[in-house]
């Protein structure tokens, strides 16, 4: 046996060897795209440089290792910046601003303890595709001053560094021809160019290098080349990645910004740590949903989880100056590009900008930003396929419209707004999708006539209200109706009302009989019978036999169909308790493969059953046929053989043993009236077999009518009807037919008047034989 550690340690060795390598070039990747990302945020956060870097290091190693995601990376969100920017307005500064984030981190922590996360289960999918497709284009927009032009100085250049500013400004696009980087521009050009084909190539050997990080080299050496012939082509500051050096850790130590406690008795203080742990866990959560969507292994992390993760991140970016972090959908979505594996990728890109402000900040600040921006623009357009716009438009108008509302609402306004937007559009066609859907009306045929049954579905919220009416509305007056709850587990009061005054108002005014089952103790709708629905001595009175016949058939076209009544036996023992009325007798095989209740689609008090291999014939057969008919009211007997009977095999091979010998002479005339089949008489010929078994009906009936004569006379007198069926054990059809064919090979001319008693049943009841 192995213990937990070998375990362990084996699957750490497997890592290594099989997966680390994807891990490290993802986190490479996501580390160069965060490292101007964190730079811009905190700028237009209004807040320390440094602080974005901060920040990037928490959301990759203290929330990467928290969290339960796989491929999610947090960090610094654009979404934040124009919360942070008011909050520090309104709190006073920014070590008062770190109070109220690390008191929005404790209300993360809080929320995620009390499982809010399912919050997130409720945004629809094509809204979540719309925000990563909308992320896409912006992330293209927003690239395109990095890609194609050269900024007046290195404030203007910082405010493009935003992976969104939940906005399009036009300006910066329309102003692209005023001052174009023709070297950016070449190593734009050159790096998307790359990407591309290192996507597109099937040579094994060039699908292990990774595109993102040659591209990056590309572009450095390209610029270095451009700085070696002296060319107008070179990137200078601002146009390369900017980190802020720092001599040794005491330096880093000393850039640390700590919270003003004083500000505890600021009110301001309390309102936006409540604003931005509700922002950000929002914004954790949708672009957690749409990590999952694209993750290519389909995981399913912990919304809990993560608002956890995210609460202990923003608590320690509190304590120690950095600002707000998020789950970012262009971090998480890079991060899936460049082939991430775990989460390792997360935490290592956490570390890797630690290490690059401590150690390389000289030699990252050679980075042409044009490079990243070849990266994210490739990465924009694989958000946007047009097979993803096909892929929705197909869905149809319901599930394309929101879609196409929530892009346009986040590059129109922002990503919340657009998200709220998408969800409101959302809701309308959910709403009408549930005003025309249908509740199930199910149409029964019990043996006291028709029956209507509302099935109520699992949730029944105001959503299902319109539904609801609707098919009230539809029950036709003078009808039985059951409204069935024993499959709901939860009735609103919107709903409770209005069954209490249909119960009360609408029911009694269209005469409509009406039984309320399955409803639990604490709704406000109490069960209420009005009828019942098992049989009765007035329907069992009135029905002929060949209505009898009827019900039984329409019962097994239930039973073929799988749409079986949908009884409530607990209500039907109560009602036969005192008494039964069946309608009819079965005379079966004992075989377990034929339920007989079952393929007819009957319950409690409906029919008698009597069961004896091979549905033979004999005194106490007789006897319970009788009492069933003369005593009690029975309208109908059915003789029912099935298909692979054993019994039958047993007597056409001879079997002899014991009682069983008795039983299966009974079987014998049904053999011996048998002259078609002149070989192979035995069990394993399916045709003589079968043969057989339709003599052996016919054997039964013939029985019945010549050895009782309290039962010959209720016959002839048509007080009860007889009929003979074989059920396939292969398909659970019951074939019935007037066995004239086999009467007349036991019995000759004196067993016509019985056949044609048979057909005229078969006939009246207008079943195909």
């Amino acid at each position: 046996m192995f213990t937990n550690t070998q375990v362990d340690s084996r699957i750490f060795r497997i890592y290594l060897k099989r997966y680390f390598k994807f891990d490290f070039i993802a986190a490479i990747v996501v580390f160069l795209v965060a490292i101007p990302l964190c730079l811009g945020i905190a700028l237009a956060s209004g807040a320390p440089l440094f602080s974005g870097i901060l920040s990037g290091i928490i959301g990759g190693v203290i929330v990467g290792f928290l969290s339960q995601s796989h491929v999610s990376v947090s960090g610094p969100a654009a979404g934040m910046a124009a919360v942070v920017v008011a909050a520090i307005a309104h709190i006073g500064d920014f070590n008062s601003f770190l109070v109220a984030l690390l008191l929005a981190g404790v209300l993360q922590v809080i929320i995620g303890s009390l499982r809010a996360g399912f919050v997130a289960d409720y945004v629809p999918s094509n809204v979540v595709q719309g925000l990563l497709c909308a992320i896409g284009i912006l992330l293209i927009i927003k690239q395109l001053p990095l890609a194609f032009t050269l900024s007046a100085d290195f404030n203007e250049l910082k405010t493009h560094l935003l992976e969104t500013t939940e906005e399009i400004k036009l300006s910066p696009i329309l102003a692209l021809y005023h001052h174009l980087n023709t070297g950016a521009m070449l190593i734009t050009v050159l790096s998307i160019t790359t990407l591309i084909y290192f996507d597109l190539t099937k040579n094994k050997i060039l699908k292990e290098i990774p595109a993102p990080i040659l591209v990056v080299i590309l572009g450095v050496l390209l610029n270095e080349l451009f700085l070696w012939t002296d060319s107008s082509l070179v990137q200078n500051s601002p146009q390369l990645v900017n980190i802020p050096h720092t001599d040794g850790f005491q330096e880093l130590i000393s850039k640390l910004e700590y919270p003003n406690w004083s500000a505890l008795s600021n009110p301001q203080v309390y309102i936006y740590a409540c604003i931005i742990a509700i922002v950000a866990s929002l914004e954790t959560l949708l672009n957690l949903k749409a990590g999952e969507k694209l993750d290519k292994k389909r995981r399913h992390p912990s919304t809990n989880r993560e608002l956890i993760a995210q609460g202990v991140g923003n608590l320690t970016a509190g304590l120690i100056g950095g600002i707000p972090v998020t789950s970012v959908i262009v971090r998480t979505s890079v991060n899936i590009q460049a082939g991430s594996i775990s989460k390792i990728s997360t935490i290592l890109h956490g570390i890797f900008i630690f290490l690059a402000v401590m150690l390389i900040p000289g030699t990252l600040n050679k980075i042409p930003l044009s490079s990243l921006a070849a990266i994210l623009i490739y990465t924009g357009y694989k958000l946007n396929k047009p097979s993803i716009y096909r892929s929705i438009y197909a869905q149809g108008s319901d599930r394309f419209i929101p879609f196409i509302v929530t892009i346009m609402g986040i590059i129109i306004f922002n990503l919340l707004t657009g998200i709220l937007i998408g969800l409101a559009v959302s809701l309308f066609y959910i709403l009408k999708s549930n005003s025309q859907a249908r509740i199930n009306i199910l149409k029964e045929i019990h043996p006291t006539g028709e029956i209507n049954r509302l099935v109520l579905p699992q949730q029944m919220t105001f959503l299902n209200k319109a539904a609801l009416i609707a098919e009230l509305d539809s029950i036709p007056r003078e009808s039985q109706l059951i409204i069935d709850a024993r499959y709901t587990q939860y009735i609103d009061k919107e709903i409770s009302e209005l069954l209490k005054e249909f119960k009360e108002e609408q029911a009694p005014n269209k005469k409509i009989a009406l039984n309320l089952i399955g409803f639990k103790e604490h709704y406000k709708v109490h069960n209420y019978i009005d009828f019942i629905n098992v049989t009765t001595y007035d329907v069992q009175s009135h029905l002929s036999p060949a209505q009898v016949l009827n019900i039984l058939h329409e019962g097994n076209q239930r039973f073929l169909n799988d749409t079986l009544i949908h009884r409530s036996n607990q209500v039907d023992i109560k009602h036969t308790a005192k008494a039964q009325h069946p309608i009819a007798i079965v005379l079966g095989c004992i075989d377990s493969r034929v339920p007989v209740e079952t393929i007819f689609d009957m319950s409690f008090g409906d029919i008698f059953c009597v069961r004896v291999a091979g549905n033979v014939v004999n005194n106490d057969v007789l006897a319970s046929i009788e009492y069933a008919c003369n005593v009690v009211g029975v309208k109908l007997i059915i003789v029912l053989g099935h298909s692979r009977c054993g019994a039958i095999q047993s007597a056409c091979d001879g079997v002899e043993k014991g009682h069983i010998t008795e039983l299966l002479a009974k079987i014998k005339p049904a053999i011996n009236a048998e002259i078609q089949t002149s070989e192979n008489r035995h069990s394993k010929n399916n045709t003589f077999v079968n043969h057989v078994t339709e003599l052996n009906v016919a054997n039964a009936m013939q029985g019945i009518y010549e050895q009782s004569p309290i039962l010959h006379e209720m016959i002839e007198e048509n007080d009860i009807a007889m009929v003979g069926a074989v059920y396939d054990v292969q398909t659970g059809k019951v074939h019935y037919k007037n066995y004239a064919h086999e009467l007349r090979q036991l019995g000759g001319k004196e067993n016509e008047h019985l056949a044609s008693k048979l057909n005229a049943l078969l006939e009246e009841a207008k079943i195909k034989v």
